[in-house]
């Protein structure tokens, strides 16, 4: 455990965050954090999708979001990829879906009865895969309009596929908002992205939608309906888990591994851990001992998702 001492400049060290004149912030934390609130609706509804497609269970979660420009976010999709484009209705861009070829490959493979594919394998889609994945992807184009209609109500048209991001042709070079969604299932991660153009969000902005947060119906609840809701709520079970550290390890590193052996992390023992609350990093703390029992003490809320390179 750390001193009073050390714990004490550790608080008073301040955060400087970097600001890129060129590409200045278009989107306040409220707006972020209204959208972060509608991907985790419909992060949970591709989750059944995804579930279904591969006949076990998925645990899908919003990973992050971020602003950059369309150029820069072109340019950051490896080829061939399994690339979307979704036209909205009375909108100058489209929204992007960007999805691993590996992983739409083991979605068909799943899809006609086999054991699924190498999710690190990447070529393009054939004929026949392709349709096999549009039918999925208009399942998902469902679930992105039903999460946007508390905000604002559009309607997604057709989906174009491309396999080659050199392909796409932008209608213009404004800012957009990338979305970050992780699938997990067993012991295998993927992530897919979503790229909403700022025209579609400037029309949600200036009707000060996403500013508000959704529209709500305020219900007169008894004195006993509340009591039973904090109740309920008082009672409910969130997964907590701080991260000791984490490292990658090639198949032969693993192999090679025996008894004794010590894998190093990328960790630094003098920085807080990752403290998890529904696989979102919402908190930083120490680790330590409590009454004979591990325990980790509480340095930080994170308020803001930290904005990575992942696509």
């Amino acid at each position: 455990m750390e001193s009073p001492e050390s714990g004490q400049q550790l608080a008073d060290v301040k955060y400087v965050e970097t600001y890129d004149f060129k590409q200045p912030k278009l989107f306040s934390k409220e707006i972020m954090r209204n959208l972060r609130s509608l991907h985790d609706i419909f992060a949970r509804s591709v989750s059944r999708i995804f579930s279904s497609a591969l006949r076990a269970k998925v645990d899908v979660s919003l990973e992050k979001i971020e602003q950059i420009s369309s150029s820069k976010f072109i340019n950051k999709i490896k080829s061939p990829s399994v690339i979307y484009l979704l036209s909205v209705d009375d909108s100058s861009g489209n929204i992007i879906m960007v999805m691993p070829p590996g992983f739409c490959i083991h979605l068909v493979e799943r899809q006609s009865g086999g054991y699924g594919g190498d999710l690190s394998e990447r070529r393009t889609l054939t004929i026949i895969e392709e349709k096999i994945i549009s039918r999925i992807v208009r399942s998902i184009n469902d679930e992105i309009m039903k999460a946007w209609e508390p905000y604002m109500e559009f309607e997604i048209k057709s989906s174009t596929f491309e396999s080659k991001p050199e392909n796409i042709h932008l209608a213009s070079v404004d800012p957009t908002i990338v979305v970050g969604i992780s699938v997990s299932f067993g012991d295998r991660k993927v992530n897919f992205h979503l790229s909403y153009p700022y025209s579609l969000l400037k029309e949600a902005m200036n009707n000060s939608v996403l500013k508000k947060g959704k529209k709500t119906e305020t219900v007169e609840l008894s004195e006993k309906q509340l009591e039973s809701y904090k109740y309920t709520l008082s009672n409910a079970g969130v997964s907590i888990k701080p991260l000791l550290g984490e490292t990658k390890l090639t198949v032969q590193n693993i192999l090679d591994l025996k008894e004794g052996d010590v894998i190093p992390l990328e960790q630094r023992a003098d920085q807080p851990l990752k403290v998890k609350v529904n696989n979102v990093h919402k908190m930083s703390a120490y680790p330590g001992v409590l009454r004979g029992r591990r325990a980790v003490k509480i340095y930080n809320m994170i308020e803001e998702i930290n904005e990575q390179e992942v696509i």
